[in-house]
């Protein structure tokens, strides 16, 4: 590989080595990651029965795949609901404001925060609020409210009249889904449904890393709404945008994303690394996982780098990656 490599390239390459890995990752996998992984998920004032239920169905859903698929510990996934049930608190301002300040408190820079929002909201220009029993919260009490955290953070916002969430959390680093990209838009979304969705369709995992990214997620949802409104021949009422470069500008999920794309790397689950009782082939399986998360890390300063720079490291990065990996195939006679 030579001169400038574009992103199609890029992601054939990342791709040919992730194929060149899968042979050796052998027995037993442990988790491993940097940090810890939490999520708060807010169920608000729900308004009528129907939605009442749907919306907590797709609250435990969602609650179910975090622990059950993604490894979250109990502890770790905050619920405030409803109809709070042994362990969940009450859908007030007072409750989410309590919540948030105590993971403020208890999370660190290396720690990441999942925040996703279900239930209606409502919005009159850039005054848009969350629909909570009570008071409600506006973005501007949001945005105070979540200035403080230290962790990565992504915010999932998947009501009506979410849209001004997406310029006003806008922050570096920040990763802010909204179901809307509008402020006509105020109609109930189906988007909550088919984000919990992507999360365990494999047809989301687009790069074929067994993984799927905030990203990847956002598209394949994205495509699950736009069928929906398709196979029931009506007009969609919702387009969902991201915003991960901190403009609050935000991009459709056909737009081409940017280099080093945040919401790309921004995974739920930890990755795996695996073992071996043999010491030398172990010290390989560690170097492996160092050159990946070296390549995850290049792949995130991207935009800040020259394309000569990122391809001439990535070139480097590959090559080593190429030759530990084909080093633990022979070892372990794959």
């Amino acid at each position: 590989m030579r001169g400038r490599m574009s992103g199609r390239r890029f992601g054939l390459a990342w791709t040919i080595a992730l194929a060149m890995m899968a042979g050796t990752m052998i027995a037993a996998p442990a988790a491993a990651q940097s940090g810890g992984r939490y999520a708060l998920i807010v169920q608000g004032a729900s308004g009528e029965p129907q939605y009442a239920t749907q919306h907590r169905a797709w609250l435990d859903s969602l609650a179910a795949i975090l622990r059950d698929r993604f490894g979250y510990e109990p502890s770790a996934v905050t619920i405030v609901a409803e109809q709070p049930r042994d362990g969940e608190t009450r859908a007030t301002a007072e409750n989410v404001r309590a919540a948030i300040v105590r993971l403020t408190a208890s999370l660190a820079s290396s720690d990441q925060l999942l925040i996703v929002l279900i239930g209606h909201g409502t919005s009159q220009g850039q005054d848009a609020k969350f629909n909570l029993i009570g008071p409600d919260l506006s973005v501007a009490e949001w945005k105070a409210l979540l200035a403080p955290i230290k962790a990565t953070l992504a915010v999932v916002d998947t009501t009506s009249g979410s849209y001004p969430y997406l310029a006003g959390l806008a922050a570096p680093g920040r990763v802010v889904i909204t179901a809307t990209n509008s402020f006509a838009q105020q109609f109930h979304t189906v988007f909550p449904d088919a984000f919990v969705r992507a999360l365990t369709d494999t047809d989301a995992d687009q790069d074929k890393d067994g993984r799927i990214s905030l990203l990847e997620a956002f598209t394949h949802a994205s495509r699950l709404v736009r069928e929906y409104y398709e196979q029931r021949g009506t007009m969609a009422t919702e387009t969902a945008v991201i915003d991960d470069t901190g403009d609050g500008k935000g991009r459709l999920a056909t737009a081409e994303s940017p280099s080093g794309s945040p919401a790309a790397l921004w995974y739920l689950d930890a990755p795996k690394v695996a073992t071996s009782s043999d010491p030398e082939l172990q010290t390989l399986l560690t170097r492996q996982q160092a050159l990946t998360n070296q390549v995850d890390e290049l792949r995130r300063r991207r935009a800040t780098m020259t394309e000569e720079a990122f391809t001439r490291e990535f070139e480097a990065l590959l090559g080593d990656l190429a030759e530990v990996s084909r080093e633990i195939r022979r070892r372990s006679g794959n």
